[in-house]
């Protein structure tokens, strides 16, 4: 069974009556770039002090990527969940709005970000980054749009 299908069927006792999944996909729920420059810079200086400190002057330099998440459209719901390492299982949830609240706009350049926007006034409430997947982040765009 594939992680797709394991994940609809542990989202199944989640869902209210008549709603269904219309997209369930893996994506990089992205932060504002200044926020996510700040924390791994802090993080990077952290650990490569310790390391310093530890190895006698050998330094190291970490980078956090980006959270992964199951995002799920339904017939009434945007959905986002943590991924886990369990492929039947999602994380908590991150992020839940009704779906005609939505707008999503695709942005295609070197790699195609999705930007979940509310719709009455069109601030941004999530940036996903679905990498070389078009396909993926068309299937998002024409689910909540729809």
């Amino acid at each position: 069974m594939s992680a797709k299908a394991k994940l609809r069927g542990h989202l199944s006792a989640h869902m209210n009556d008549g709603e269904t999944v219309d997209v369930a996909v893996v994506a990089q729920l992205k932060r504002g770039m200044k926020q996510h420059l700040t924390k791994n810079l802090a993080a990077g200086l952290a650990t490569g002090l310790v390391t310093t400190a530890a190895t006698g002057g050998a330094g190291l330099f970490v980078f956090a990527s980006m959270p992964a998440v199951w995002v799920v459209v339904t017939s009434q719901r945007v959905l986002m969940y943590a991924k886990t390492s369990s492929a039947s299982k999602p994380g908590d949830l991150v992020f839940e709005a009704p779906r005609q609240a939505l707008t999503a706009t695709m942005k295609s350049r070197l790699f195609t970000q999705v930007v979940i926007a509310d719709r009455s006034d069109g601030q941004s409430l999530a940036r996903l980054n679905l990498g070389l997947r078009r396909k993926s982040a068309q299937s998002i765009v024409g689910s909540v749009e729809r």
